[in-house]
């Protein structure tokens, strides 16, 4: 399904709660006219800033608004979107302000009789930011790292501005770094890999958890020789440390048969008899523990895949909805008579129903993107229950091998006769006493040699999957610049179109060949040929230009980009170039975009020179603006 941005109507508030600019917008090519300072740019900073860019620098009449909302069709989904323009004591605009989602239109939003959800502009651990939302809407992937990517930094290669420099690519930033833009470009071109990204990012983390694990074994390395790493050798030394204490029993044994003894003290038998029960108790939860992670893993585990289920299904339901509300039966199903063709969009031809596509989509996908929220919780919880079920595994064994040891020791205990040779089964006990010392001791060492011999397995696998890891990197990253190429061949032939179509200012534009136009996103500059060459500022703003709408067009080309076949501009005759140039772009634009049907993008620019043509076009959205009649109503300064 095709990533798709549509504006179908932009409602802006006042502080007083008046209406300050409320129009729809269409599919296909907008245009918003008018003389310079009536307001133009500042509808599409509002526009900017409604769909989730950070923009605080609006002029005084944007700052007496209070409210934009819009309404959009995200992917087939309609929604409304809300951001308050909020002021501190000074009245500076405030950035980064949280964004309301109401699920439904404008005027369902503004009576409130749609579901809606307000999201910060971060995510924080309990609740996704709103880019997020719209993200997983869109069917663009989630980038979660150390360059976090935003709508905002998407809306920066979808917006064409006034204010960056003309060299810029991308809406200038002062703190912009290199693989944001990287990411965003790629995720826009359709080149970005899910799967990829996935890879690199467990690469990172098996890499992260196997550098813990060799910490880990170099603190055991310190405190443990060889041996004490065997947890056989151990267990060897513990099995002869209680064949020893059997045949000291027997030797105590045979000195009672010889000579009646005091009664054994009572003390000591229910000594050993309380060690029993709290190591039978202590193995008894350790059992139940490890049982409960068990089930508490299987149940998880079997959580997050209903979870996909259900989200693949809804997706398949969502694609079903799509395909199905494109055809129109011709014949009845009953009595195969031909069906009037003369109904409108929205009615079903046979009940003559209204039919509701677009509102199941807009709830399927809310229910796909709040399942992706319960996912990423389980998938936490079954990662931390893993780690506790390896710890209690390990202590079960310790456990098991003491707790045998005590019980055979009470066994003995309690069969004790009566001796008079005192002195020698005192002496037989102490000795006894000293190895049952040293097997407390053997006890420690053998489940710290489970848990070296746990980091070594751990280490191992984790080797294991690095590199089953990085050769589905290389196998994917050689796929994703076989797809890049692809893309890059189709903005270079759009963008030679119209540098070849340009007014004669510039010679080397006319006779321009695709492989000479480079854009460069890595580095926010494009350029023909030499990227040192210097043109003038008009010639430099038309080739910025050519470069952002090349990227539009092959997105109409390739139904495998993310660019979500949406662009709106500021001003088309920036920098001082000339009318004629101006128009003969516009032209050159609408003729272009004729070939593509106008329900699959959309297109909003301002201009101050509109042909006589296009002026009275329906092209054109709200009234030809000038500084007695401005964009911006009911806005007193």
């Amino acid at each position: 399904m095709a990533v798709s941005i549509f504006v179908n109507r932009l409602y802006v508030l006042t502080e007083e709660g008046k209406v300050a600019y409320d129009e729809h917008f269409h599919h296909g090519v907008n245009i918003i006219r008018g003389e310079n300072s009536s307001g133009k740019s500042t509808i599409t900073h509002l526009l900017f800033y409604g769909l989730g860019g950070d923009y605080n620098h609006f002029v005084a009449e944007a700052r007496h608004c209070s409210r934009v909302m819009i309404e959009v069709g995200l992917s087939d989904a309609t929604l409304t979107l809300a951001r308050r323009i909020c002021k501190d004591e000074t009245g500076r605009v405030l950035s980064q302000q949280p964004m309301t989602i109401y699920w439904g239109t404008l005027d369902e939003a503004l009576t409130d009789k749609c579901h809606s959800e307000t999201h910060g502009y971060q995510s924080t651990a309990n609740k996704r930011s709103f880019s997020e939302v719209l993200f997983q809407i869109l069917g663009i992937p989630i980038v979660q790292s150390d360059n976090n990517i935003t709508m905002h930094q998407v809306l920066r290669l979808l917006y064409i501005d006034q204010e960056s420099p003309t060299s810029s690519l991308f809406l200038y930033e002062p703190y912009d770094e290199k693989t944001t833009r990287e990411t965003v470009a790629d995720l826009l071109l359709g080149v970005f890999d899910a799967k990829l990204y996935d890879a690199k990012r467990k690469q990172k983390d098996l890499e992260d958890r196997l550098s813990e694990v060799k910490s880990d074994l170099r603190v055991f390395g310190r405190i443990l020789n060889q041996q004490q790493r065997s947890p056989e050798y151990i267990q060897g030394e513990i099995d002869k440390k209680d064949k020893e204490i059997d045949e000291l029993d027997s030797q105590i044994e045979k000195l009672r048969r010889g000579e009646k003894l005091e009664k054994t003290p009572v003390s000591l038998t229910e000594q050993m008899k309380q060690e029993v029960i709290f190591l039978e108790r202590t193995s008894k939860d350790v059992d139940e523990n490890i049982v409960s992670l068990d089930y508490d893993i299987q149940d998880t585990q079997l959580f997050i895949d209903e979870i996909i289920r259900k989200q693949t299904a809804l997706r398949h339901s969502v694609s079903t909805r799509q395909i199905l509300g494109t055809l129109k039966l011709e014949y009845c199903p009953e009595c195969l008579s031909p069906l009037p063709q003369d109904k409108p969009e929205g009615v079903c031809h046979l009940c003559h129903q209204k039919v509701e596509n677009q509102d199941g989509i807009t709830q399927a996908k809310r229910l796909v993107q709040e399942l992706e929220f319960q996912k990423d919780e389980s998938e936490n919880i079954l990662t931390d229950d893993m780690a506790k079920l390896m710890q209690a595994k390990a202590k079960k064994k310790s456990l098991k091998a003491k707790l045998r040891d005590v019980r055979k020791q009470l066994d003995v205990q309690l069969g004790k006769g009566n001796s008079s040779i005192a002195e020698k089964i005192e002496d037989l006990n102490f000795r006894k006493g000293e190895i049952k010392g040293e097997l407390l001791q053997y006890y420690t060492m053998l489940e710290n040699a489970e848990k070296y011999a746990q980091y070594l397995e751990s280490k191992k696998r984790l080797e294991s999957e690095i590199e089953i890891t990085k050769k589905t990197i290389k196998e994917r990253m050689e796929n994703q610049e076989a797809r890049r190429g692809e893309v890059m061949k189709k903005i270079q032939e759009h963008g030679v179109y119209f540098l070849q179509h340009d007014e004669d200012r510039q010679r080397n534009f006319i006779g321009a060949r695709p492989s000479d136009f480079t854009i460069d996103f890595s580095n926010n500059i494009f350029f023909l040929r030499d990227r040192n060459y210097k043109y003038s500022a008009s010639s430099t703003f038309f080739l910025k230009l050519v470069a952002r709408f090349s990227i539009f067009f092959a997105s109409l080309d390739i139904a495998t980009m993310r660019y979500p076949r949406f662009i709106f501009a500021d001003n088309m005759e920036d920098k001082g170039i000339e009318v004629e140039r101006a128009q003969k772009f516009q032209k050159t634009l609408i003729d272009s975009l004729k070939d593509y049907d106008s329900d699959n993008y959309q297109v909003i620019y301002t201009t101050s020179y509109i042909t006589d043509e296009l002026d009275h076009s329906n092209y054109v959205v709200g009234e030809h603006y000038n500084m007695q009649h401005k964009s911006l109503k009911n806005v007193d300064l």
